[in-house]
């Protein structure tokens, strides 16, 4: 889609401040006596009694105001909190976490005047992104007696942060075990520093700190889950997959990987533009879903390339007339033609021609038809950029079709509008405008929709994309599903990929653990409702 559109960038954020040459010396935190365990999820209930590496408010520290740090055997988790509400992997300028990882000012090189560093990871990566511009994900850097050197793929440490949107705090983590080679190995102790180089090149440096680990880093590999969650009795089961668009063109992975969820509901987003009802209905037929049950399904017809669908097992469905065909409202792409440059109109007349990649079905559950509404927004950008406001105008049109289809549906329930349910690749990597749109006052008492909570089986954490040979681009949580919490309530959910799943486990599904990665980089997102 639009891709291209970051050369047309808003003005970067503005940071305060000028540079700063003093270094305090670094002080020693030590894990609390009770640990709570870290859950990356992109929210800090088990931060309140984390120990605090710095603290500051002096602007010449740069955009981190304050630093929390906890570990446990597998892994070293940090807290950020920034001055202004930025996109940690897209900033206006590049925040180098310097790290010690064995505490010893004799071994590694030298960066920005901390001795000893033995790895750098770089947020918002300057030598991705143009001249002048905010940066573009994020690296694992080498260092040496001359400062940062090689990129290293950051996959090797398992480095990861949410929320992926725009926030002014985040969580950051890192495998304490380094890489196959030993390279990024976390000792008993590690010393921190982070410095910001923004588009006037002075570096703003943070307090350094120590932190000391409670407990010795686990010698054997992540656990595997050895079971799939079951629903609970009267549930229905939600799953959201992405199945990247091109791969999907040779679908029996996909069948395969769908089958094992056992879902009720089925919502496809970034299905290929020349699929039909007949290769739809073939790959529904395949043994794996079709011995599940009898499969309904509605395709979109507006999108382009990259088409969404909803399909449901052993129940009834129907179009939502309303979102045949979703398109933007009248005039909503001029103010974006307006902001790039002349090179991306194509890109515009694109997006004006193919329309909003969403659609509608009314779907049975439980003697109530519940509008299922998948979605595929754009991609890529910051807090502000084209990007992010071309996700804004397509939940503007995707709400405006939802309003639409359940007025012409009329009163089905006790409270008078019909219950909704909206799951899709998201893409919020810039602000969170585009879901709190869709969320706003669309449940069916009035209040906004609730985002389900849906976690990796093993560690808990809320990835749902994941590309190690994309390297550039950290895991994140891109896809979402929101549900009325007035009229369902969550009794499950978990995500779903074979690389985190035991051999057994694997053995049972007849899946292999790398089938998943070869198949699609988003994972399966599974959410069980139950009717209140």
């Amino acid at each position: 889609m639009l891709s291209m559109l970051r050369a047309a960038a808003l003005a970067a954020l503005a940071v305060v401040g000028a540079g700063c040459q003093s270094r305090p010396a670094a002080p020693t935190v030590s894990p609390a006596t009770v640990r709570q365990a870290v859950v990356l999820d992109g929210s800090f209930d088990d931060w309140q009694a984390a120990p605090r590496l710095f603290s500051t408010g002096a602007p010449d520290a740069g955009p981190v105001t304050g630093a929390w740090a906890q570990g446990d055997d597998a892994w070293w988790y940090l807290s950020l909190a920034t001055r202004d509400t930025v996109s940690l992997q897209a900033m206006p300028g590049t925040l180098h976490v310097l790290v010690d990882a064995d505490d010893n000012m004799r071994t590694g090189g030298t960066a920005y005047g901390m001795a000893g560093v033995d790895f750098a990871i770089d947020l918002s990566r300057a030598d991705k992104s143009p001249p002048g511009g905010n940066g573009a994900g994020f690296a694992l850097r080498t260092v040496g007696v001359d400062g940062l050197g090689a990129v290293r793929n950051p996959y090797e440490l398992g480095v990861a942060s949410l929320p992926t949107w725009s926030a002014d705090r985040f969580e950051l983590r890192l495998a304490r075990r380094g890489a196959a080679d030993g390279f990024g190995r976390l000792g008993p102790a590690v010393k921190v520093q982070l410095v910001f180089v923004g588009a006037d090149s002075v570096p703003r440096a943070s307090p350094a700190a120590r932190y000391a680990f409670r407990t010795p880093a686990a010698s054997g590999g992540a656990p595997l889950a050895t079971s799939l969650p079951v629903g609970a009795p009267g549930s229905v089961r939600i799953a959201q997959w992405n199945v990247s668009e091109g791969s999907f063109r040779t679908p029996a992975n996909h069948a395969a990987l769908l089958a094992a969820v056992r879902p009720d509901i089925v919502l496809l987003d970034e299905v290929y533009e020349q699929i039909t009802d007949s290769t739809l209905a073939a790959f529904f037929a395949r043994p794996a879903l079709a011995a599940l049950g009898e499969w309904r399904f509605v395709v979109a017809t507006s999108g382009g390339r990259q088409r969404t669908v909803v399909a449901a097992r052993n129940r009834a469905i129907r179009p939502a007339a309303a979102m045949a065909f979703v398109r933007y409202e009248h005039g909503a792409l001029d103010s974006l033609r307006a902001l790039v440059p002349a090179s991306a109109h194509r890109l515009v007349d694109i997006e004006a021609t193919a329309q909003v990649s969403a659609t509608g079905a009314w779907v049975d559950v439980g003697g109530t038809e519940v509008l299922f509404v998948p979605l595929d927004l754009q991609s890529g950008g910051y807090r502000g950029n084209p990007q992010d406001q071309l996700r804004v105008l397509q939940a503007r049109a995707i709400r405006a079709h939802i309003v639409a289809a359940r007025r012409a549906q009329g009163v089905n329930t006790r409270s008078g509008v019909a219950p909704v349910v909206i799951a899709g690749d998201f893409n919020a990597v810039g602000s969170f405008t585009s879901v709190a749109l869709l969320q706003d006052s669309l449940d069916t008492d009035g209040s906004a929709l609730a985002l389900s909570h849906a976690a990796r089986l093993p560690d808990h954490s809320l990835f749902t994309w994941q590309n190690a040979d994309a390297a550039q681009f950290a895991p994140g949580r891109l896809d979402l599903t929101l549900y009325p919490d007035a009229f369902f309530r969550q009794t499950g959910g978990f995500i779903f990929t074979t690389e985190d799943l035991s051999d057994a486990l694997l053995a049972s599904l007849g899946l292999t653990r790398g089938v998943f990665a070869k198949t699609a980089d988003h994972l399966i997102v599974v959410t069980d409702l139950v009717r209140r």
